[in-house]
């Protein structure tokens, strides 16, 4: 292999890793479903709370939503977006994740 060969390989090889590089990992998600069931349910369960609006308790579940995609792993989010009922595990996970949340908000109440 001469020198040129050399160099054109080395170029081609930090090309593809850079282009690979460039591409987006894929994150974690939730459904989009979490979100608005959680806050229809905090809504549900505060009716008689006058000061806390509708956009806190959404704040609060995209808070517990966001703590969730940090906790869990992927294969345990990949479950539960794709099982209709709620895995037996999902119930710790999310206490552990508007606990975290309520720090930030106290008048919300899980």
């Amino acid at each position: 292999m001469n020198i040129q060969n050399i160099a054109a390989l080395g170029l081609l090889t930090l090309a593809f890793t850079g282009f690979a590089g460039a591409q987006p990992k894929q994150d974690k998600q939730m459904s989009p479903n979490y979100v608005e069931s959680c806050t229809e349910q905090q809504i549900q369960m505060h009716q008689k709370v006058k000061d806390i609006s509708a956009d806190q308790f959404r704040s609060f579940c995209e808070c517990t939503s966001k703590q969730l995609i940090n906790n869990l792993s992927a294969a345990q989010l990949n479950e539960l977006n794709k099982s209709s009922k709620k895995p037996a595990w999902f119930k710790s996970a999310e206490d552990v994740a508007t606990k975290s949340c309520l720090q930030s908000m106290p008048k919300t109440q899980v």
